[in-house]
């Protein structure tokens, strides 16, 4: 049943963003640029620290701007070592974006000062948590952030940021919709996340129990005590899946599925993104989509 009532709301998702694009095509929702139009305009160059920006990026500026990505897949935000050819990417780049400071302390630094951070003026924050695109209204608002940056410099761009938010605002609303409306019956609330602590605006806003294995940074070793208790509370609500991350080491995952009798199910933090995912060019909304839907299956929703 739980398939079922996950499809009529995707279907009824998409059936909305196309309509949402219909009465919006006299904006050019729909319409793309001639080629003649295109190279008249000027192409920014712009460079993002890891895929969760970029994931923001590419929805404002789409075809105004070809962007880059700094962290290469499967490293870690927080950790990055920049190159001196990092260095030189970033000072020929019209400009860099990043989460923030906390996020990845290396930027601004790197930046001499010129990186932007998205993170700023954000209507959800915890200080100890910088995962703050998981939040949908804070994902609108970095995303306004850089349409804002940019349209000082070029306003010949004005009215395709303006469209450009416009699309994104809806798909984000709708998400929101879908996930508060999904989440109103599950048998489970429990999210065991085997994984690090990338989903807590998602679970306080939904009213979810959100309990991962290790801390805030990415590729930190659990503790053996932790992990066992976690495999105690998982048995003993006889829960049936837990949740892991599409970067962690599956073996850890795998081995507290065994001891605690449970499936896994992946979630998608956006922080990274494997070469094939990047490659598919996976956009911020799909892996939004993926993430209800394991979470749809592993909390029982909809039954």
């Amino acid at each position: 049943m739980q398939a079922g009532f996950l499809k009529r709301h995707i279907t009824a998702f998409f059936a909305v963003i196309f309509f949402f694009c219909v009465f919006t095509s006299i904006y050019g929702c729909s319409k793309k640029p001639s080629a003649q139009a295109s190279n008249k305009a000027q192409i920014l160059q712009v460079v993002v620290s890891g895929y969760a920006p970029y994931s923001i990026a590419k929805e404002v500026l789409k075809d105004i701007a070809d962007i880059s990505i700094l962290i290469p897949p499967g490293a870690d935000a927080h950790h990055f070592e920049p190159l001196p050819s990092t260095i030189a990417e970033i000072q020929k780049a019209d400009y860099f974006f990043y989460i923030s400071d906390k996020m990845e302390p290396w930027a601004l630094k790197i930046s001499n000062g010129s990186g932007l951070a998205l993170a700023v003026n954000l209507p959800n924050l915890n200080p100890k948590d910088p995962h703050v695109w998981i939040d949908f209204a804070n994902t609108y608002k970095m995303a306004e952030n850089i349409a804002s940056v940019v349209v000082v410099k070029h306003p010949e761009f004005e009215d395709k940021l303006a469209k450009n938010l416009g699309v994104f605002s809806g798909e984000l609303k709708m998400l929101d919709r879908l996930y508060s409306k999904i989440f109103t019956n599950c048998q489970s609330r429990d999210i065991y996340h085997i994984g690090h602590m990338a989903f807590g605006y998602m679970a306080k806003k939904y009213n979810l129990n959100f309990r991962p294995l290790i801390g805030a940074t990415f590729g930190a070793e659990p503790s053996a005590k932790n992990m066992a208790t976690m495999i105690k509370e998982i048995k003993n609500k006889h829960l049936s899946y837990i949740f892991t991350e599409e970067a962690l080491n599956s073996k850890i995952a795998a081995t507290i599925a065994a001891e605690s009798n449970a499936k896994t199910l992946n979630l998608y933090t956006i922080e990274q993104a494997t070469k094939d995912e990047f490659e598919q060019n996976i956009s911020y909304k799909q892996f939004m989509m993926m993430n209800l839907e394991n979470l749809t299956k592993g909390l029982g929703c909809g039954e």
